[in-house]
């Protein structure tokens, strides 16, 4: 099958101008493009931003059918976490440059355990209680504060639960790490870590 109707389109948009097909139709020929080489792994970075309602559920829809064909991995880069919910197996989050959670989507967007997750999921609509306000500035990547990257806007230092919990001094002064390719949910945080019924290996020394 050619690939522009492999993706959703008619063969004769391959002779349209560049101005010609709508929004909807330039993402599928951008997907047709990259599917070109027969890669292992295709990468989305946002491939519904700027897509109306309609068009989106369109390319989310023939995102999840390219999921299933054999060979043939997709890594999503998004900040629509309906979006994760919906295509993704497994979530990885990130802030100032570093995963700082990862596990199933299930694990990661109905049980966070990382304060940053946590704040991301309690602004949705759907999401019990009270929204997460962070304090202080967003993060500046130029200025990568010591120990953990996310204390200078974690509550828990500042109310001194991290004190009570024993973990404060390494807040301040240990990096977490960089988290491991394991399979099961992994958090670097050392106040998740030390308050969870799980293994406290799963934060990378």
């Amino acid at each position: 099958m050619p690939l522009l109707e492999h993706v959703g389109l008619p063969a004769a948009r391959a002779v349209a101008y560049p101005h010609e097909p709508s929004g909807g139709q330039r993402q599928r020929v951008v997907i047709a493009g990259a599917l070109v080489l027969e890669p292992e792994l295709l990468v989305a970075d946002e491939p519904v931003a700027s897509l109306d309602a309609s068009v989106r559920g369109e390319i989310l829809a023939l995102l999840l059918r390219l999921r299933t064909e054999p060979g043939l991995a997709a890594l999503v880069v998004t900040h629509d976490l309906g979006l994760a919910w919906n295509v993704a197996d497994r979530v990885a989050v990130m802030y100032l440059g570093r995963i700082v959670e990862t596990g199933t989507v299930e694990e990661v967007l109905t049980a966070p355990r990382h304060p940053y997750t946590r704040a991301l999921l309690s602004v949705l609509p759907e999401a019990p209680g009270e929204p997460v306000v962070l304090t202080g500035e967003p993060p500046d990547p130029s200025r990568v504060p010591t120990g953990c990257r996310f204390r200078p806007r974690y509550a828990v230092l500042a109310s001194g639960e991290a004190e009570r919990a024993g973990v404060a001094e390494r807040c301040r002064t240990v990096d977490p790490g960089v988290l491991g390719g394991g399979a099961g949910t992994q958090v670097a945080c050392h106040y998740a870590a030390t308050n969870s019924t799980s293994n406290p290996s799963e934060l990378t020394r």
